[in-house]
């Protein structure tokens, strides 16, 4: 048996119905004017005109964003906007950056899931040339955020 065509127009994929699909927009919930386009806008509306079933949402894998960052006197680096690190037994950090912009210091912030200690942010980020402070965590014990500055002069 082949593959499920979800596309508008077509039968049912689900054999004891008869109906057709179609494209169901949700009445509320669209963020576009703010940032777009919006979730509620990339995500699929197919639906069976008759019994309702929904088309499966895609297993997406974790693609990073890029962006440029200046530097300063015209020169420009590119960047990842939301980088993620897996640190293992179920414990990650993700959506992370840094601000560097006072010349001695370098202070993480980001997100956390998972059972993360302090110790396993500065075993993924690293210790700064003259110390550290932090990691400080904020959150319950399985998902939150981090602030995490490293001294590097």
């Amino acid at each position: 048996m082949g593959a499920v065509i979800w596309e508008e127009g077509n039968k049912c994929p689900n054999k004891d119905c008869s109906g057709h699909i179609a494209i169901d927009y949700p009445d509320s919930g669209c963020s576009c004017h703010i940032n777009a386009p919006c979730a509620r806008c990339t995500s699929s509306f197919l639906v069976c005109n008759t019994c309702g079933e929904k088309e499966p949402e895609d297993e997406t894998s974790y693609v990073p964003v890029m962006a440029y960052r200046s530097l300063g006197m015209g020169i420009a680096e590119l960047y990842c906007t939301n980088p993620s690190k897996d640190l293992g037994n179920g414990k990650r950090i993700y959506d992370y950056d840094y601000d560097s912009s006072s010349g001695s210091t370098m202070v993480c912030r980001g997100k956390y899931e998972g059972p993360v200690t302090p110790q396993d942010i500065i075993d993924a980020l690293g210790v700064g040339t003259f110390g550290k402070r932090g990691p400080f965590l904020t959150g319950d014990k399985t998902r939150g955020s981090f602030t995490y500055t490293k001294i590097t002069d």
